[in-house]
């Protein structure tokens, strides 16, 4: 359980971080920008490694007479899929992708961070 915390808390902070480094790479000019490429490209695949990762511990956390086992299964894999068809479909809008996938990843980061503090405390009450 509280690995998956932590990974929902990276993906968070990465999450954080990503939006205020496009914010500041986006007001860049000239050849000091390219400094920015390796870390705009890091950032992202470790968003997307630290929401599966989450999603991933949380569901086998959960087990299966969990009410919360059918929506963490499915969250894991919008959390691998969702990206990858959002480039797929956003491919020629790089804007639209980014947006589109960081709002992904960040509500399935957010209800796995629920689920750490809510969903076992159900599980023990029934």
């Amino acid at each position: 359980m509280g690995s998956a915390r932590g990974f929902a808390i990276a993906a968070i902070v990465l999450i954080a971080v990503n939006v205020a480094f496009r914010a500041i790479a986006s007001k860049c000019t000239g050849a000091a920008c390219d400094a920015y490429i390796p870390v705009s490209a890091l950032i992202p695949l470790l968003i997307f490694l630290a929401v599966a990762v989450a999603a991933g511990l949380a569901t086998a956390g959960a087990g299966r007479p969990s009410p919360w086992f059918p929506l963490l299964l499915a969250l894991a894999a919008v959390s691998v899929a969702g990206p990858i068809a959002a480039l797929l479909i956003f491919r020629d809008s790089p804007d639209a992708f980014v947006a589109t996938g960081t709002g992904l990843e960040l509500v399935i980061a957010v209800i796995v961070l629920g689920y750490t503090f809510l969903g076992k405390q159900r599980q023990a009450q029934h």
